[in-house]
């Protein structure tokens, strides 16, 4: 149990989910979509494999004091995360605190309601990442710590706060002293030795941990790199038979190896490498084919997925390149010869192919974009077009395509791009899948779902919030802003509130109906953390009085939480959020002034009622059903008619009294005489309001001169 816990860790700490089927993929997504609370079996695992660093014990004992603030300034990548987890999996496996990620809320400055009221419990606060000149964290959260200190001491709860060194050196100033502990570099042998002992506890770690190849390649690593050399021992292992790399070696040499070690530990210093110099003999040997060639490298890219699926698309991509080749009768060569000449293995049981070296799958992809960069984009329309049901003359010689087949191919293709774009810092292979999977609905969940999970990924993070930036702002293709917009409204808008409102302000420039569709289910996925409804409201005002493109998604946005309604503990009729009061002290509420930005907005003129006429009738059913509202409505109504332009309140109070006569039609059959009296009740303060607003700028004559009062 524990071993299958740890490989698996190993795969999300890598973003590398190698052997998964497409179901088992999309649970293990879930699961890193879901942070509300870190699971006991998560934290066990973490502990099971985590190289305590020098200094880690001292760490864990300032920890335990109720109201216990550390902070571990670091670079991510460096293990800062992870040495966080271990701490607060120390503190729910002996005290039994519940742990898990803290949100910073909406704001530059932390405010204290954010602090759950809970008592007994750990927290992890990631600090937003300063960008854009927009979003900081403010200069005075280090002399925050005190008053956070005081108040998880009256709950019985601790803090982790993750920052970088340059962000710490920032906002330092007042902070309490000893919250930086003092914690060693993770020991790249040490973290080896605990992930391989406990995801293989039968190998003979000793034996790897002592060749001075494997510490020279171990040799100053960070974590995420010492883990991949894990995978690629681990990999050799499960190996029956390591071939010899390099075909000078000697039969003496070959003799000196009965149980093969040697050659284990040379092919993984030859996947550190990515196994260039053996690429380079297979792509040189003489009669190489443009089709053994795509049969390998679509093997690389489609792991686990059947020899059939492999055949057709390989065959696919020959056509791609301009070099079409036909699958029909015995004229190309079939499967068997093509997974001889890539040297791989087929296992009968499940049709798939296995290369036997690892790292090879990677390098192949690797040397494929080095070797070939005139076709590059080519192979990146194709390889995010792979998994649609477009290819309807290629997929008929598959016996089936089903969504599951798809779906392996999806994570495949999505997982290869994410890892490839945060390596070489380029986007272009995410662009190009966002873009293809635009229009159907299974891959664009999928794509979703990808970068939703590395945008909280720990190393590879930052470059993903970067990009969701980017695309917010993309005026060119409506699927990156919808894509930005769609991660906003799931995990990464709950923890990063900051940066998710400054992504979705971009993205509401958009006129695109799919994006402003994402954008209305994203207002309404924030507003459910009752944490962010401040800030989220704000920005929408803020859009509300805005340029004209912000305007129309002002409106939009507005709308989505003026129709958006709950119900009330104890009353079997909901109404509409904005009108509720908050049920906490500290609960945000909107300001008067602020609901009637956004009314006004609404209301003014447009083609298409439907949207203020539904707002209407649930505010004005909100204040028949319960009389107390009334007042509230009703000022707001009123205020929101109150334009500076005289033409402008003119059709603002026409369009208001079409939608109150469309509420409750007088005279009527059966017409309820509570609600007509209502809706007169309105229409009578609007007049009021209206005779008012001639008076004030009626013009009066006096003697021969023209005044206005």
């Amino acid at each position: 149990m524990l071993r299958a816990a740890v490989a698996e860790l190993r795969q999300e700490a890598l973003f590398n989910f190698g052997e998964m089927t497409a179901v088992k993929l999309t649970a293990v997504l879930g699961q890193l979509l879901e942070h509300s609370e870190l699971p006991r079996r998560y934290l066990e695992t973490v502990r099971a494999v985590f190289a305590e660093p020098v200094g880690y014990r001292t760490a864990y004992k300032a920890l335990e004091e109720p109201g216990a603030v550390l902070v571990l300034p670091r670079e991510p990548g460096a293990g800062r995360t992870f040495t966080a987890h271990a701490l607060l999996a120390d503190l729910h496996l002996r005290t039994g605190a519940r742990v898990g990620p803290l949100s910073f809320g909406g704001s530059a400055r932390f405010p204290l309601r954010l602090l759950p009221r809970e008592q007994n419990a750990g927290y992890l606060l990631d600090l937003p990442a300063d960008e854009d000149e927009t979003v900081a964290v403010s200069s005075d959260f280090g002399a925050l710590l005190h008053d956070i200190q005081q108040t998880l001491k009256n709950r019985s709860s601790r803090l982790i706060v993750l920052t970088t060194p340059e962000q710490w050196q920032r906002i330092r100033g007042g902070a309490p002293e000893g919250v930086v502990p003092q914690l060693g570099k993770p020991d790249p042998v040490k973290v080896a030795r605990t992930w391989l002992s406990a995801e293989a506890p039968e190998l003979d770690t000793t034996r790897w941990l002592t060749d001075g190849r494997i510490l020279e390649l171990l040799a100053g690593q960070p974590p995420s790199d010492v883990l991949h050399t894990v995978g690629l021992i681990l990999k050799s292992e499960q190996t029956k038979q390591i071939h010899w790399t390099k075909e000078s070696v000697t039969q003496e040499q070959v003799e000196a190896d009965p149980d093969g070690f040697n050659a284990r530990v040379l092919s993984v210093v030859e996947a550190r490498t990515d196994w260039r110099e053996e690429l380079l003999k297979w792509h040189k040997k003489p009669g190489r084919t443009d089709f053994q060639r795509n049969f390998l490298l679509v093997a690389a890219l489609f792991r686990s997925a059947t020899v059939a699926h492999v055949y057709v698309k390989a065959a696919d991509l020959c056509g791609h390149f301009k070099t079409p080749l036909s699958l029909k009768g015995q004229v190309s060569p079939g499967v068997v010869e093509l997974v001889d000449e890539i040297d791989a293995e087929l296992d009968p049981a499940n049709d798939t192919l296995d290369f036997g070296r690892p790292g090879w799958d990677d390098a192949v992809l690797s040397y494929f974009w080095i070797d070939r960069p005139a076709v590059r984009k080519t192979f990146l329309a194709w390889m995010a077009e792979a998994p649609t049901t477009k290819k309807k003359k290629t997929n008929e010689f598959l016996e089936s395509f089903t969504t599951d087949d798809r779906l392996l191919l999806a994570n495949r293709v999505g997982t290869f791009a994410v890892r490839w774009a945060t390596r070489h810092r380029k986007p272009d292979p995410l662009e190009k899948i966002i873009s293809a999977w635009h229009g159907d609905p299974v891959l664009w969940k999928t794509a979703t779902e990808l970068i939703s999970a590395a945008s909280l990924h720990p190393t590879m993070g930052r470059f993903i919030h970067e990009l969701l930036l980017r695309w917010s702002k993309n005026r060119e293709d409506a699927a990156l802003p919808r894509l930005a917009v769609d991660v906003c409204a799931g995990e990464f808008g709950r923890l990063y509130t900051t940066k998710a409102l400054l992504r979705l302000g971009y993205a509401a420039g958009s006129e695109d109906s799919g994006v402003q569709k994402s954008l209305h289910s994203a207002v309404r996925a924030i507003w459910s953390n009752p944490t962010a409804r401040k800030a989220l409201f704000n920005s929408i005002i803020d859009w509300c009085a805005s340029d004209a493109n912000r305007l129309a998604s002002g409106c939009r946005s507005f709308a989505a939480l003026a129709t958006l309604t709950a119900g009330r503990e104890g009353e079997a009729d909901p109404e509409p959020v904005l009108l509720q009061e908050g049920s906490e002290e500290d609960e945000f509420q909107p300001a008067l002034k602020d609901l009637a930005v956004g009314w006004q907005t609404l209301l003014t003129p447009t083609d298409d009622d439907t949207v203020p006429a539904e707002a209407l009738r649930l505010w004005m059913d909100a204040a028949h059903q319960r009389p107390n509202l009334s007042p509230l409505v009703f000022s707001v109504l009123r205020e929101a008619l109150d334009a500076p332009d005289p033409d402008l309140a003119r059709r603002l109070r026409n369009r208001l009294n079409d939608l109150l006569y469309a509420w409750q039609p007088y005279p009527a059959p059966h017409a309820d005489a509570t609600r007509v009296r209502l809706r007169h009740e309105l229409a009578d303060l609007l007049a009021h309001d209206r005779s008012r607003a001639v008076a004030k700028y009626h013009p009066r004559v006096v003697g021969s001169s023209t005044e206005t009062t």
